[in-house]
């Protein structure tokens, strides 16, 4: 092989359907070199589309240094942790054009220079569409200073293993919701220096579990965790096999024994990776190594059983692992992002020591950094999560959040911020079906806050209410007074995250509708019940009662009835007996045509009547508004339409909630009716109203616009009112009951 040249192949057939990602990398080394050791790197980039002005680029960290630099690169940027002495080091680059179907390939040669991990970095983007023409491939090699102490991959293991202790048992911490939700696209492919031995032996296979102490005391398994099976050799070790440990942590490994000195010696490597992410500190990947079992038979299974880390301060970085993979349970799709084929890769930063200032997601290097007791606490590892799986679903277009420093989950922070952190916020919850956000120094209830919360700001620019919003339009736990909804959140929720780039929540909520999801009155409600209102209309049906608590100084409650009958109807607001709230109705939703306003005062029913008969308001549309006027406590608000007429004697069972009854009454002009309401016990109140829409009186009336009215006599007692038909010919009046207090049987009788 050349230590350098350029090859460029042109491809004749038809090229390759762009689908995600529309450029291809891939880099390798032909060795594990040793400190001053020199090894063939090679690497190409292939292009399904034409694109101009490529950017491709290989960094060499300060270990390595370029011994020879690929033909048609140059070296274009220094590592400022190099040493002076080196001259070929850093990035070597170039710009070129591809045209579809094209594969660029590169060879050189790269100089160890110090022991660690060496990780080429090979990258390739073109200045349009960059989210779907780029990519990127990292190959990494550990340098020892010896040949044996060198190999392709990471870096050797964090620390030893050991079995649990007898009797202990692991259980998992959140319920397996799918049997692998871990890439393993990635996973590294077992080689063996060993020359093959003439008869084809039975295969050895390992068998255990992985697990780890959480921050309690409890032992858990570690499901997702990669696993290598390794051949002790006095020259490189052999990697024999791999796998990821199940949903219980469990593994089973089998693989030839070919080592031809009398069996395999093998151990283990519990590693801190997959295909979808790792737990890593200076992109080293926490591993750790088991003892080893010499001189294996052939067919032999090796019982390595429950493995734990030996060492105590790693537990954490384990810990932090199985809260990631609960996420991974949770979230659809074999990727973060569903639409995507080819997996990212989220890395942790932690340390036991490492306390950076907050933890956060790095956009840059797609990375979370986690401060030390960070793993402790589930919520904030799978927040920051949260903003990794947003830059993935976005194609690296995060949205600028504009948050303060420092931002709270209950305060206004911006609409952009709110979202941007209220959606992990929210990812977190859902992940663990907890509706409480814990950190070392707080925890904050996401969903049973509404109006009226001390400590909370209102609205989308709040991401504790932008979470809630999402927790209440999921969950089955609905509480009072308008989260009424449980939609699967893979659907309404997930589908729109992946199919729409949002900035705020507000952009997100339209999103859904162009999306054909419900943005309707039910998740509206929801919405409200979390100081979100996008035009919140409550829709009140006929004889349907709210109990709602009191509207807040600046918030009125507002509704929507629908009249569709010719008869009068009625809506009509129950303070409780200390408070004074106001009724107004209007004619649009946006609430600019008002058409009229009932305030009957303190303890008293407002209502307002619609006279929807010939020569009336034609049925349709209108818009109740509660405002607050004084005094508090939760009020009754009833819609009465339907097409009843005032029969000469009936019944009526009113309940507690029950607020108003209308009939209607049909007389020819100068007849003179009287009508009685009695009730059968001492609880109940009654007040008894006749509307007219006569010419004199509005055919939109409330109960001060009434055409005759009783309401004195107190509870227990019956209200009758005397009226005479003014003309000029048959008329249609209504008889409004209303039920100031109490619940029983009232008896209406007209004469």
């Amino acid at each position: 092989m050349s230590t350098s040249g350029v090859v460029a192949t042109q491809a004749v057939a038809e090229p390759a359907k762009c689908d995600v990602r529309c450029v291809h990398v891939r880099a390798e080394l032909d060795r594990a070199p040793s400190v001053g050791e020199t090894a063939l790197v090679s690497f190409e980039v292939k292009s399904d589309v034409d694109l101009k002005a490529v950017r491709i680029d290989a960094d060499v960290p300060g270990i390595a240094r370029w011994n020879t630099v690929p033909d048609g690169l140059s070296v274009t940027e220094v590592s400022s942790r190099v040493p002076t002495d080196f001259e070929k080091v850093g990035r070597a680059g170039t710009t070129m054009d591809l045209t579809a179907g094209q594969t660029v390939r590169f060879r050189g040669a790269v100089t160890a220079a110090g022991a660690g991990t060496l990780l080429l970095t090979v990258r390739a983007v073109a200045p349009v569409d960059p989210q779907v023409n780029s990519d990127t491939f990292v190959a990494a090699t550990t340098i020892g200073a010896d040949q044996q102490s060198s190999y392709l991959g990471s870096r050797a293991e964090t620390g030893a293993t050991s079995r649990l202790p007898d009797g202990a048992k692991a259980t998992r911490a959140t319920p397996w919701l799918t049997p692998s939700a871990a890439s393993a696209a990635t996973l590294p492919k077992p080689h063996s220096d060993d020359p093959p031995r003439a008869a084809q032996a039975a295969p050895v296979c390992a068998t255990g579990s992985w697990n780890y102490r959480d921050h309690t005391g409890t032992f858990r398994p570690a499901a997702n965790f990669l696993v290598e099976a390794w051949d002790d050799d006095f020259g490189p070790d052999d990697l024999l096999g791999v796998a990821l440990t199940d949903g219980n942590g469990g593994f089973r490994l089998c693989f030839p024994n070919d080592d031809g000195s009398g069996g395999a010696d093998v151990y283990l490597k519990f590693v801190a990776q997959n295909g979808s992410w790792g737990v890593e500190f200076d992109d080293d990947p926490y591993n750790f190594r088991t003892a080893t079992m010499d001189d294996a038979g052939d067919g032999r299974t090796l019982q390595f059983g429950a493995q734990q880390p030996t060492d105590p301060r790693y537990m954490r970085a384990v810990e932090a692992f199985d809260h990631i993979n609960s996420a991974s349970d949770w979230t659809p799709g074999d990727c973060w992002d569903a639409d995507d084929h080819d997996c990212r890769r989220v890395d942790f930063n932690w340390r036991w020591d490492y306390n950076p200032s907050i933890n956060h997601y790095d956009q840059d290097d797609d990375e979370v950094h986690l401060r030390a007791n960070a793993p402790d606490f589930r919520s904030i590892v799978v927040h920051e999560l949260g903003h990794a799986v947003m830059d993935d679903v976005y194609n690296d277009n995060f949205p600028t959040a504009n948050c303060p420093s420092p931002h709270f989950i209950e305060r206004n922070s911006g609409a952009n911020c709110a979202w941007t952190e209220g959606f992990p916020d929210w990812y977190q919850a859902a992940v663990f079906n907890d509706h409480e956000y814990r950190a070392d120094t707080f925890a904050v209830e996401l969903e049973n806050v509404t109006w009226g919360e001390p400590g909370w700001d209102n609205g989308d620019v709040v991401e504790g209410r932008v979470a809630g919003a999402l927790l209440d339009l999921a969950d089955t736990h609905n509480e009072p007074y308008w989260d009424t909804r449980s939609e699967n959140p893979y659907t309404e929720i997930w589908q729109t995250f992946l199919r729409f780039r949002s900035s705020n929540f507000a952009e997100f909520w339209r999103q859904r509708g162009q999306a054909g999801f419900d943005v309707g009155a039910e998740p509206l409600g929801v919405l409200y019940q979390n100081t979100i209102d996008y035009g919140f209309r409550e829709p009140l049906g006929d004889y349907q009662t709210r109990v709602r608590p009191a509207p807040g100084q600046n918030q009125p409650h507002r509704y929507r009835v629908d009249t569709n009958v010719f008869f009068w109807s009625v809506v009509a607001l129950r303070p409780p007996a200390n408070a004074d709230y106001d009724l107004r109705l209007y004619d649009d939703a946006d609430l600019r045509s008002l058409l009229a306003v009932s305030v009957a005062g303190q303890g008293e029913v407002d209502f307002i009547a619609i006279d929807s008969n010939q020569g009336g308001r034609p049925p349709g549309d209108f818009y109740p508004e509660v405002t607050h006027v004084n005094g508090t406590g939760d009020y009754r608000i009833q819609f009465a339409n339907g097409a009843h007429l005032l029969a000469p004697q009936e019944k009526v069972t009113m309940g507690e909630n029950n607020v108003v009854v209308a009939r209607d009454h049909c007389v020819e002009a100068g007849t003179k009716f009287t009508v009685t309401a009695t009730p059968d016990n001492a609880s109940q109140d009654a007040q008894l109203f006749v509307m007219s829409s006569d010419g004199s009186r509005p055919v939109i009336a409330t109960r001060a616009q009434a055409a005759a009215s009783s309401t004195g006599h107190g509870p227990g007692e019956a209200e009758t009112v005397e009226f005479t038909a003014p003309g000029p010919a048959l008329d249609c009046y209504s008889v409004v009951l209303v039920n100031k207090a109490g619940n029983g049987t009232y008896t209406i009788s007209v004469s």
